[in-house]
C-alpha cells in the first residue's frame, strides 16, 4: 500500500511536468530561435556577473590578507623590540 502512494505521487508529478511543458510551448511569447538566443545571452551575462563578483571578492580577500599581514608584522617587530629592550636592560 505504501509503495502505491509513492507511485501515485510520482505519476502526478510527471503528468504535471508534461502539462507544464506543453503549456509553455503553446504560450511561448517568442520563437524557438529567439528563446535560445535569450537563454544564451542570459547565461553569458550570468557567467560574466559571477566572474566579476568573484574578482571583486578575490580583491577584497587579498586586501584583508595584506592588512592582517601588516598588522602581524608590526606586532612581531614590536615584540622583538620589547624583548631586546628587556634583554639589554
Amino acid at each position: 500500500m505504501r509503495h502505491n502512494k509513492w507511485a501515485n505521487k510520482y505519476t502526478t508529478f510527471a503528468v504535471g511536468i508534461g502539462v507544464g511543458a506543453l503549456l509553455a510551448l503553446l504560450f511561448a511569447p517568442a520563437s524557438g530561435e529567439d528563446t535560445r538566443d535569450y537563454i544564451s545571452s542570459s547565461v553569458k551575462k550570468g557567467i560574466d556577473d559571477a566572474a566579476s563578483t568573484g574578482k571583486r571578492w578575490k580583491r577584497r580577500a587579498q586586501e584583508t590578507v595584506d592588512d592582517v599581514t601588516a598588522s602581524v608584522t608590526g606586532a612581531v617587530e614590536a615584540g622583538q623590540e620589547a624583548y631586546r629592550s628587556v634583554r639589554d636592560a
